[in-house]
């Protein structure tokens, strides 16, 4: 299920429902199926739920939801290095961060990998490429992004929702304050906590 189908279940239309019949329909059928007034008073309670849930949900903050402690690699980390991060979490967005844990950047695994690898066409031209073994060993710094997008711990959920539906991004850094990388944001992260049913349903 996309984020978008999410939204459209938490903030679309409300769900309409019949008034309270006062006359008709009023008993059941004598094999204990429910009557038509049970039936409405169902929905009406559903939609009760569906709008506490929704209130929650409006007050909860990045901080609420994100993933921590992060995953992350120092600047002075190598390809090599943050390639067998990445594997080893299970993840595909790592932020690189300086001395004092502040965002600098971020790579994915596709960044890590050998151009060759990404390019097929330039193993054609394999003197262009350097061996594997010495890429490996190039600081992380020379393949991440540097104009990295992130959000703040105190941002609330709604504001940054926007994000995953029009940017495009399904892995966000949260920073503090100061730029420190504190957590991260995922799309399933988000689609979870929206999807989640009130009183368990």
């Amino acid at each position: 299920m996309s984020i978008s189908s999410v939204l459209h279940w938490c903030f679309g239309p409300q769900r309409h429902h019949m008034g309270l019949d006062h006359g008709n329909g009023e008993s059941g059928d004598g094999e204990g199926r429910p009557t038509q007034r049970q039936d409405e008073r169902q929905v009406l309670l559903d939609e009760l739920r569906r709008q506490a849930y929704l209130h929650d949900l409006l007050r909860l903050t990045c901080a609420d939801v994100m993933r921590k402690p992060p995953v992350t690699v120092s600047v002075s980390e190598t390809i090599g290095g943050a390639l067998a991060t990445l594997d080893a979490h299970h993840i595909k967005l790592l932020p690189v961060v300086d001395g004092e844990g502040r965002l600098k950047g971020v790579v994915t695994h596709v960044d890590l990998q050998p151009l060759d690898e990404v390019l097929p066409f330039l193993k054609l031209a394999s003197d262009t490429v350097a061996p594997e073994t010495e890429r490996r060993e190039w600081p992380v710094t020379s393949v991440m992004s540097n104009h990295a997008q992130s959000v703040d711990a105190t941002a609330p959920l709604t504001e940054v929702i926007p994000l995953f539906t029009t940017n495009g991004h399904h892995h966000l850094p949260v920073t503090d304050e100061d730029g420190r990388v504190v957590g991260m944001l995922t799309q399933a992260d988000i689609i979870k906590i929206m999807y989640g049913r009130p009183g368990g349903a």
